[in-house]
């Protein structure tokens, strides 16, 4: 079994993608606070879209040059004007604009700049319809290479809790990986999740033909789970990390949610496509479902072998 030793922190170059929206606004001060704690490298990227003109192909060259540069211009200053000179100085942050699609230049260059961390603003509402609100960050998260954090309305008051949702698949163990890595760095308090269905449970429980029968079968589903729980955790590196494992019988979606507003979590980090293997239309159901209600900001963590061609 595979033991990963990953004792640095994870995110050593981010990427924020601003529309200069309160909600990416809100994406970039969790960003610009990681930075100030970790020293990490932080690129953010403002996509202008509208171009070319309808009628640009009418100019000259040079005149088509200067068209483009003015917008360009503009868009620098405004992302310099949301960022503390100490880190413009630095060299801590960079800006960036491109021009054309924002979904497709947000992955071109989280790829051309290898970053480790792609963040997303939303809404911040939990109960909404729509799962990530907005067709880009939908996209992002579908189709990013590298985890994506996704930032509810808040200001960065650093990650104290952290909570992993595992299922005991090899993506929930890189989420681990990910999340232990985290949380060594940030000293943070670490809670490991474990729900197993009871939708799978209790058919077999209720066929028992007596109570006494039922109390057995339930007491050795515990026991099993509880190995394989245990026998999962030694698999990942998780010295130095202050952590707490739960087990419980439930339904991991509605658990996984319950118990981050409990802890008051500031943070929860998710494997994506366990071992259901259904591939829902954005990130995997449950994950689906826990990001379409969760409070706290969430990382999707991507499968190892996860691969995306650019259209």
């Amino acid at each position: 079994k595979r033991v990963t030793n990953m004792s640095q922190f994870p995110n050593k170059c981010i990427l924020a993608a601003t529309d200069f929206s309160e909600y990416s606004k809100v994406a970039l001060d969790i960003c610009l606070g990681v930075v100030r704690c970790m020293k990490t490298k932080l690129y953010v990227l403002h996509t202008i879209e509208k171009y070319p003109h309808e009628y640009s192909h009418l100019l000259s060259s040079a005149a088509h040059a200067d068209m483009k540069q003015k917008p360009e211009e503009e868009a620098v200053e405004k992302i310099k004007a949301m960022i503390p000179a100490e880190l413009l100085d630095g060299g801590d942050v960079i800006p960036i604009v491109r021009f054309g699609k924002p979904f497709l230049e947000i992955i071109q260059v989280a790829k051309e700049k290898n970053v480790d961390l792609l963040a997303i603003g939303t809404h911040g509402r939990a109960g909404v319809d729509r799962v990530i609100l907005g067709s880009v960050a939908e996209r992002i998260v579908r189709k990013a290479r590298c985890p994506v954090m996704i930032v509810r309305g808040r200001k960065y008051v650093g990650f104290k809790r952290i909570i992993v949702p595992v299922d005991l698949s090899d993506c929930s163990r890189m989420a681990l990986e990910y999340a232990a890595a985290t949380a060594r760095a940030h000293s943070s308090k670490l809670t490991i999740l474990h729900v197993y269905e009871k939708s799978f449970v209790e058919p077999c429980v209720n066929a028992a033909n007596s109570e006494e029968k039922a109390d057995e079968i339930m007491k050795e589903i515990e026991r099993v789970n509880e190995t394989k729980y245990d026998e999962f955790l030694k698999t990942v590196d998780l010295n130095g990390v202050e952590y707490e494992k739960l087990l419980k019988k439930g339904i991991p979606e509605t658990d996984i949610v319950e118990i981050a507003m409990e802890q008051q979590a500031n943070l929860i980090v998710m494997g994506t496509h366990g071992r259901s293997g259904i591939k829902h239309i954005l990130i995997g159901s449950t994950a689906e479902e826990v990001v379409r209600t969760v409070h706290c900001d969430i990382i999707i963590v991507k499968p190892e072998k996860f691969s995306f061609s650019m259209p």
